[in-house]
């Protein structure tokens, strides 16, 4: 039913990828805030993946960020990938906001997955 699905994808183990997809704004970052609430309640790594994302705004990442700032809190590993070829509509805001290197962004899900790992339990 949904068009845009936020879905919790546990195959990693130790650490839960939020996999986004479809166009999110005002009106479905509350689901994802959900998401990342359940996410960060598993106690593992965090990676949030935007490969399949089209379009993301300012409440979007107001959203990221926030649950950043929790992971790390809570010692958890966090990390958002984005693909080898990112949407425009997704790489736009990131260049625009300069978040980059503050969520940190990585490309491959793979290398986000154990970027998520290695960094749990460490503080910034």
């Amino acid at each position: 039913m949904d068009a845009n699905p936020i879905v919790l994808d546990e195959t990693a183990g130790d650490v839960v990828v939020v996999v986004v997809e479809g166009e999110h704004d005002i009106y479905t970052a509350p689901t994802l805030r959900e998401r990342l609430d359940e996410a960060l309640g598993r106690g593992g790594g965090i990676v949030v993946d935007l490969t399949a994302a089209t379009f993301v705004d300012s409440s979007v990442l107001g959203a990221l960020l926030d649950a950043r700032r929790r992971a790390i809190e809570a010692g958890q590993g966090y990390v958002v990938c984005v693909g080898d070829a990112v949407e425009p509509g997704v790489q736009r805001i990131l260049d625009i906001t300069g978040l980059v290197p503050v969520l940190p962004v990585l490309q491959g899900r793979e290398e986000a997955i154990t970027a998520a790992r290695s960094s749990n339990g460490t503080s910034e």
